[in-house]
């Protein structure tokens, strides 16, 4: 209730309560006006604040910062009023209301930080502030679920002593000088690692590890189906070439963990009987797989024999 109300109130309580006070019907009537009065006060009181609101609104303008490929970006742009004192914060790709005025705004980021003097404000404009010269570094990890299991990332520079910069988990972005820095990813079971990756002003370097799971290839050389593991070296070849891949001397077994792929296997057969050699063109493997293949020496010495009957065991 206003003072006023409060007051017209009080005049009719003070006059029922005490004989020397009496009301004529025109002094009921002015206490009725009175508190009408006070009541229409009131809403344009309402009024008036709403129609402030509003004004005060209308009166601001917003800032906006642009920091081309800073999608998922950490960090925040500090933003400060004439006088020095903190006006707020905006993230890349964000927008902030700010009154009216000039400002200065403060981008830090990991090797420096970039400064914008004279930024103007103007009520109902929105200006944009763009930072062109920062570079972007992203680095991602899946396992073999798909899922980002957020490991440890190091940042040093290029040239000894390799000096530590910044340090974040997988799947995040940070705003970064230009430059060439090396990167490892605490992946199991040895990390991995990326030698002098550029960073440009203005673009994004994304790094991406993907968790490979391996096969495992068994190959089983032999002669007239008796094994000859003891007896024979085996060698894989990446499909179609002569990189080789791995080699298996001769013993108990001859057993391979190979990434995902198609390969070639040459058997060498030391057993003085039976083929000096044997190759399986084509084995596909995938992740996860156990594959078995059985390779056959029978054919006379001297002869070349080429093993592509399948006798492969996919587990």
């Amino acid at each position: 209730m206003s003072l006023l109300a409060a007051s017209a109130d009080s005049i009719k309580e003070r006059a029922a309560g005490d004989p020397r006070w009496r009301l004529s019907g025109r002094a009921s009537m002015i206490a009725s006006v009175f508190r009408i009065s006070t009541k229409a006060a009131s809403r344009r009181g309402a009024l008036l604040l709403a129609a402030l609101i509003t004004l005060a609104a209308s009166a601001t303008g917003s800032l906006k910062l642009d920091v081309p490929n800073s999608a998922g970006v950490k960090g925040t742009a500090e933003i400060y009023a004439g006088n020095g004192d903190k006006a707020g914060e905006v993230a890349p790709g964000a927008t902030i209301a700010l009154p009216p005025g000039k400002y200065r705004l403060v981008l830090p980021m990991v090797g420096g930080r970039i400064t914008k003097d004279s930024v103007i404000i103007a009520a109902g404009r929105t200006s944009t502030v763009l930072i062109a010269n920062a570079a972007v570094l992203s680095v991602a990890v899946k396992d073999r679920d798909g899922k980002e299991p957020g490991f440890g990332v190091t940042v040093t520079g290029t040239n000894p002593p390799h000096e530590k910069v910044a340090e974040f988990p997988s799947g995040e972005a940070i705003l970064m000088a230009p430059g060439q820095v090396d990167v490892k990813v605490d992946a199991p079971p040895q990390g991995y690692y990326w030698h002098a990756v550029t960073l440009k002003p203005g673009e994004r370097a994304n790094l991406e590890l993907n968790e490979v799971v391996p096969a495992e290839l068994i190959v089983h050389p032999q002669r007239a189906q008796i094994p000859l593991d003891k007896q024979t070296r085996v060698v894989v070849y990446k499909a179609g070439t002569q990189s080789q891949i791995g080699a298996s001397e001769p013993g108990s077994e001859h057993r391979f963990k190979l990434e995902p792929g198609d390969y070639d296997v040459y058997v060498e057969n030391h057993s003085g009987a039976g083929a000096p050699y044997a190759t399986d063109r084509g084995i596909h493997l995938r992740g996860g797989d156990t594959v078995e293949r059985k390779i056959a020496l029978d054919a006379a010495p001297g002869a070349s024999h080429t093993s592509n009957d399948g006798g492969g065991r996919n587990h």
